[in-house]
């Protein structure tokens, strides 16, 4: 099972609705700052929320990250956060992975869930890692 350490990138520490730019940074290594402006430039570009997927998914594209499906078992069961080092390989967990679940963002960096709460127990969604040479 995967780790998990409490960290908040929020340079104020503020525990808000900022999970995607949180991710963002954990997985891109970027500032938050450069995060929020590069949300916001999407936002207004594409007209979505700034905290929409499609933002997410945009930013992330940027840095050569690519969507993958939701993974499933081999028996059809859905995989947790937890459980994402069956899915994921040491390459892929060291460079950063961004993985939603209902509602929320979070990400993986060198094979540890980085985040304000302890989020390995809920069901993974899609999820978005760095896109093979």
């Amino acid at each position: 099972m995967i780790d998990y350490f409490q960290y908040n990138v929020n340079p104020k520490g503020r525990k808000t609705g900022d999970c995607c730019v949180r991710a963002i940074v954990g997985t891109l290594g970027i500032s938050y700052a450069e995060a929020v402006e590069r949300c916001a430039y999407y936002a207004k570009t594409l007209c979505y929320g700034i905290t929409d997927k499609e933002i997410v998914e945009a930013v992330l594209k940027d840095f050569g990250y690519v969507k993958m499906k939701q993974p499933r078992k081999k028996n059809g069961k859905k995989y947790t956060v937890g459980e994402m080092d069956q899915v994921l390989t040491k390459q892929q967990m060291q460079d950063g992975v961004l993985v939603t679940i209902a509602n929320h963002h979070t990400c993986i960096t060198e094979g540890v869930v980085q985040d304000i709460w302890d989020c390995r127990y809920k069901t993974v969604g899609n999820y978005y890692v760095m896109k093979e040479a």
